[in-house]
């Protein structure tokens, strides 16, 4: 199954609160009226306290221990490749474009945002 997975920042200055407040309640709306019927699943995860996963260890880079680079991750669940074919086809107009670049200025550090698509994977995992 596809997944498409934003990386976001808040605006410099802006404070986690305000930023979790537009990206919920104005953001995700705006988006869900011209790609959400795309979309079986979609989640929020607001990392928090972030430390490098080696810390203390010899091989551990320390200038990667100053706490979280991102403020939220989204992840979307695409419905099937067809949907993903639409999605990118919105994504490239012109009008959704200006529309999702004006509302991101109010918010996010667009220059540090990053998405990409991946696949699922899953299997016996951890537990065998």
């Amino acid at each position: 199954m596809k997944k498409m997975i934003v990386f976001l920042k808040k605006k410099k200055g802006m404070s986690f609160e305000d930023f979790r407040d537009h990206y919920e309640n104005v953001h995700v709306p705006l988006c869900g009226e011209r790609i959400g019927h795309l979309i079986q699943d979609f989640r929020r995860y607001y990392p928090q306290n972030l430390n490098n996963l080696y810390h203390g260890r010899p091989d551990a880079d320390s200038s990667y221990d100053d706490g979280t680079s991102y403020d939220a991750v989204a992840v979307y669940t695409i419905k099937d490749e067809q949907a993903l074919a639409e999605l990118i086809r919105i994504g490239q107009d012109v009008e959704f474009q200006r529309i999702i670049t004006e509302d991101e200025e109010r918010f996010c550090d667009r220059a540090a945002t990053r998405e990409g698509v991946a696949d699922e994977f899953t299997g016996l995992g951890l537990n065998g």
